[in-house]
């Protein structure tokens, strides 16, 4: 195991954009749900939505009994794992990537993934790039109540690692990923080569905001001979 200068005590993933290439049809996916729930007769906001995730979490808000909410996530769940599927016919690794998390590996600096993929998707990806093994934490889309950008999956996801939010750094690609980790107070780095444009991220002002996963070998202080 190499020696770490690594500023940080973990460091925390988002998958789809971040490690693997964005292949997630949203629109299709948040047309199937709408046309469900407006089938039940739910309608504004929720019919207003456009993002994905903000669909799921307001769902849920918007049941009005446990069993309406029952309904609702065994709908949104089951059309969201057929796109996660799809998605994964077409991934394929982000330039960089396995660069970064080999050499993060041999710091012995612990890894997580926190993402808003379901549990049946990550670990196939995973397998299949050969990354089954580099995690000490994944949190999936099935292990929380709310997606990102609510904080429960990342805090989750550092308190499985047993650290504090100061003493981590998450990395994304999206406008999500950087509410969420100010939400927790912790670091965030983004690439912008996933579901937002480096336009769109930069009024939210990240700590690092960067073109690919390149710069990240330097930000955290990594050897490529680790």
């Amino acid at each position: 195991m190499a020696p770490s200068s690594c500023p940080y005590g973990g460091v925390i993933f988002d998958l789809e954009g971040t490690l693997v290439d964005f292949q997630w049809k949203i629109g299709e996916a948040v047309a199937k749900v709408k046309d469900q729930i407006r089938e039940w007769g739910w309608t504004a906001p929720l019919l207003d939505l456009t993002d994905y995730a903000e669909l799921y979490n307001e769902g849920i808000r918007h049941a009005p009994d446990t069993a309406a909410e029952e309904r609702f996530l065994k709908v949104v769940d089951a059309i969201y794992d057929e796109y996660d599927w799809d998605a994964l016919t077409r991934w394929d690794a982000q330039p960089g990537a396995r660069e970064l998390l080999s050499a993060l590996k041999a710091t012995g600096i612990p890894i997580a993934l926190c993402s808003n993929v379901g549990r049946k998707a990550m670990d196939g990806i995973l397998l299949l790039m050969g990354w089954n093994r580099a995690f000490d934490v994944t949190v999936s889309r099935d292990e929380v109540r709310f997606l990102k950008p609510n904080p429960e999956g990342l805090t989750k996801t550092i308190e499985r690692l047993g650290l504090a939010p100061r003493e981590v750094i998450f990395i994304g690609d999206s406008r999500t990923d950087i509410r969420t980790a100010k939400k927790v107070g912790c670091s965030v780095a983004v690439a912008a080569q996933g579901e937002n444009t480096r336009r769109e991220m930069e009024p939210l002002h990240p700590n690092h905001l960067l073109a690919s996963l390149h710069p990240l070998m330097k930000i955290l202080k990594l050897s490529k001979s680790s």
